[in-house]
């Protein structure tokens, strides 16, 4: 997909009203008077809707930037009018900042972009804890060439000078400063001159059951009180995240949504979350801190949820979020009641809605084995009966049991191109998905897998991945942090089952450096048909390349493996779970020759 210049924009629609105009001709010789007229009639309407737009300046509602004074009602009034005038409508913002203490609304829009004179160019300011843009019901709506950030940071940060069992001193670092005000949710141990989150064996972290307050010692130290000892030292750098859950962007139940040429500098819980959107096109956008801050979001970059039709995400990045890098999922529902053989009572779990409508196909699973489906159906009917129940009609019978799980059986094509994470705390892309083609991406330092394939009863969150292909990326030093598991990719299963539900992987000519803790190259679990090829693995560890669990058929073929281990003879192993059993896996073809070749790495750091 290409984006236009104005001039090209307006030359386009000249030549859309030249080639209306020369249907308009050739019908002339043919046409009788009256004819003629009603064709004219309905030629001015179809032009003058092609052409018919306006630019509503924030401006002109009383929205100055760089003046200090909050914008926030000026910009809504803006866009609220170009809501309420229908028409392909843009509301721009000048140069410079815009001072925002609470949301911007954006509800029942068709046809709107919200433009900036670019990411270096115009700043929207959160000064509160808050969503800037909250998108809600709309059709066709584009937000670009802006940037977003806070005053006061979501987190603090600094040096542990004094720890005891109730408390931790903290000297701060600039630029994080002291906010007493707020409550911190968590704490992460910090490796400041890495400028990256816990790896190795120092990845202890403190997660209270509830919020700990602060008070300031001084014009750098604050106070956090603990509720239980920690593992903290002094002399340790820590990231003290607060507790708000807020969003740079969120939008739900959006048709053609475009996020583009952005840059989020933080975030008061993630940077940008979607539910129930209908194609999606994320370009262009950075989430990364300035220069000296240790963090961005507080948990994940972005995550996409309940999506439909397609997901592109094309030359973005994602740097020191405290969490998943990318998170793409569809929920499950669990089924409370069997009305009769085609209508059932379904309950929202985890407090993530779902989307259901007429038409479109669901998919059902056993609670025993949630990520196996038993059978899939059509929906008719999908009504709310309260806040959390929803009355689902099938157009067939179908033969479920209360306590059984539900889900979209057509989850959104995922397309990555050129897509970067690095030291972030968590995964690089948690991928709960099907038909994905990730290309070009570079994982650099992220603390678990670099890329993770968990569809998850804990969490409520599948579908199963299949149909994946991953050519051509770039993993450095992944897989030594907090989210360590036993490979850089890993396919697993929350619980683990007996038999194969992803399916169909690819894992081919990318480049592979391991770190000094990033363990192996895959974890299987619960997989079949991977086929790994092409691949420059370097790495300075015994442990086996692949770890199996109750997999089928896993090849490798014309890889290259550099290894300082004299001998690296075991290339893969069986997982030693109790629900893993080494008969449970077949077809496993994975020799020393498949890791023998000497080709180069087809992808340079």
């Amino acid at each position: 997909m290409c984006f236009l210049t104005e001039d090209e924009i307006e030359l386009n629609k000249k030549k859309e009203r030249y080639d209306v105009l020369t249907l308009f001709l050739s019908f002339y010789v043919h046409m009788s008077f009256r004819k003629l007229l009603l064709f004219v009639l309905v030629f001015f309407i179809f032009n003058s809707s092609i052409i018919e737009s306006k630019i509503f300046d924030v401006s002109d509602y009383g929205a100055y930037a760089n003046d200090h004074i909050d914008d926030t009602h000026a910009i809504q009034a803006a866009i609220n009018a170009a809501i309420y005038s229908g028409l392909n409508d843009t509301i721009s913002f000048g140069y410079g900042t815009y001072v925002l203490s609470s949301s911007i609304n954006v509800t029942n829009a068709t046809n709107l972009i919200i433009t900036g004179q670019g990411a270096q160019q115009t700043l929207l300011l959160g000064i509160n804890p808050t969503t800037i843009f909250i998108i809600m019901s709309g059709e066709n709506i584009t937000i670009r060439s802006l940037s977003i950030d806070f005053d006061p940071l979501p987190f603090t940060g600094g040096f542990a000078i004094n720890v005891t069992d109730t408390y931790i001193d903290l000297k701060v670092q600039p630029p994080h400063r002291i906010n007493p005000e707020f409550q911190i949710a968590s704490l992460l141990r910090f490796d400041a001159n890495e400028m990256r989150i816990a790896f190795g064996p120092q990845t202890y972290f403190f997660y209270p059951s509830g919020p700990m307050n602060t008070s300031q010692i001084s014009t750098d130290i604050i106070r956090i009180y603990l509720t239980s000892s920690t593992e903290f030292n002094v002399g340790d750098g820590i990231l003290a995240r607060y507790s708000e859950l807020h969003r740079a962007i969120y939008a739900s139940t959006v048709t053609d949504l475009t996020i583009q040429s952005i840059n989020i500098y933080t975030s008061w819980f993630m940077g940008i979350v979607t539910n129930r959107i209908i194609g999606l096109n994320i370009f262009n956008v950075q989430i990364a801190p300035p220069n000296g801050r240790w963090a961005s979001t507080l948990l994940d970059c972005m995550n996409f949820a309940n999506g439909r039709g397609y997901i592109n995400i094309y030359d973005s990045r994602c740097e020191l979020t405290s969490d998943d890098g990318l998170n793409v999922h569809e929920p499950y529902v669990v089924i409370s009641d069997v009305i009769n053989s085609t209508t059932v009572m379904t309950q929202v779990m985890n407090g993530t809605d779902v989307y259901f409508f007429a038409g479109m196909r669901v998919e059902f699973s056993s609670n025993s084995k949630p990520f196996t489906v038993y059978q899939t159906a059509t929906v008719a009917e999908w009504v709310p009966t309260g806040p959390y129940s929803r009355l689902l009609t099938l157009t067939v019978p179908i033969n479920v049991s209360v306590g059984d799980y539900v889900a979209n059986a057509d989850p959104p094509m995922l397309t990555i191109r050129n897509f970067t994470v690095e030291r972030n705390r968590a995964h690089g892309v948690l991928l709960e998905t099907r038909n994905v083609d990730v290309r070009n991406c570079v994982f650099n330092r992220t603390s678990g897998p670099a890329v993770l394939f968990q569809p998850s009863k804990f969490w409520n969150e599948g579908v199963a991945g299949q149909n994946v292909t991953l050519a051509n990326n770039l993993y450095i030093n992944c897989n030594e942090g907090i989210g360590r598991d036993h490979g850089v990719i890993a396919i697993t299963l929350q619980p683990t089952q007996f038999e194969p539900v992803m399916k169909n992987i690819r894992i081919e000519s990318s480049t592979f450096y391991f770190g000094n803790y990033s363990r192996g190259l895959l974890l299987s679990r619960s997989a079949a048909n991977v086929r790994i090829e092409g691949n420059y693995l370097a790495t300075n560890n015994s442990e086996p390349l692949i770890i199996i669990c109750n997999s089928r058929n896993i090849t490798a073929s014309n890889n290259t493996l550099i290894s300082n281990q004299i001998g690296h003879e075991q290339y893969y192993a069986f997982d030693t779970l109790v629900s893993c059993a080494k008969n449970l896996s077949s077809l496993i073809d994975l020799p020393a020759s498949a890791f023998n070749s000497s080709f180069p790495p087809p992808v340079i750091a």
